[in-house]
């Protein structure tokens, strides 16, 4: 699998922790810390839907809608 950037207006979170990344594999994160684990539970919403709790993690974010179908 490789590597998938969030377009603009984009960004991955993961759904276990609440981290973010502007990648799938965080080569390019948004919060510190982001590893395999988030890769594997990443989901890509959209980043003005983001609500962040105090601690600087995703409490709420609405997902991009799937091109699948």
């Amino acid at each position: 699998m490789s590597n998938q950037v969030a377009g603009e207006g984009q960004v991955f979170i993961c759904s276990a922790c609440g981290k973010r990344s502007h990648d799938r594999y965080g080569e390019q994160p948004i919060s510190s810390g982001w590893d395999e684990s988030c890769m594997m539970h990443s989901v890509l919403v959209i980043e003005s839907s983001v609500i962040l709790d105090r601690f600087g993690l995703v409490a709420f974010a609405k997902p991009v809608a799937s091109q699948a179908g």
